[in-house]
């Protein structure tokens, strides 16, 4: 028998049930997520991920001033902007809107007459995040199952 063999067994097996559980890191993914959206995404009018969005008509943009003065794009009432939701799972967590004309607004469908205004988009600063997010779950999967890291590994996207 080697020694150390049942120590190493115990400490695989426990990795191995770890790593089926991604809960805590898709949570956090989508948490991460609705709010970038639903915040820099909106503040900066889509800039941020590189899809700045077209400005509104003149003669929307003169009705909208007089209804809802202040308002920015997509903010009129406010709704679209509140209704990032997300669900999560151990292996998945799904980001969208509730707001049902979202879809119209997303789409890469043909237009005539509604602008497409991207909201919800993947750059490669928010991809960078979201693999930072799993490297932190996996360093401490890894501890919790007793091996220890070495120090200085940073993934890159």
């Amino acid at each position: 028998m080697i020694e150390g063999e049942k120590s190493l067994s115990r400490n695989l097996t426990t990795l191995d049930w770890n790593l089926k559980n991604w809960r805590s890191e898709f949570t956090e993914t989508g948490k991460y997520l609705q709010n970038f959206f639903a915040g820099q995404v909106f503040s900066t009018r889509g800039g941020v991920i590189g899809e700045s969005w077209k400005p509104l008509s003149p003669a929307y943009a003169a009705r909208k001033a007089m209804r809802y003065p202040g308002r920015g794009i997509l903010e009129a009432t406010g709704r679209m902007r509140g209704s990032f939701q997300y669900e999560s799972s151990n292996m998945w967590t799904r980001v969208f809107n509730t707001v049902n004309y979202f879809k119209y607004h997303q789409s890469r469908m043909p237009r005539t007459r509604l602008p497409r205004r991207v909201m919800m988009k993947l750059d490669n600063q928010r991809k960078q995040s979201i693999v930072q997010i799993f490297h932190k779950g996996l360093d401490n999967f890894i501890r919790k199952s007793g091996f220890r890291l070495k120090t200085g590994y940073t993934p890159t996207f």
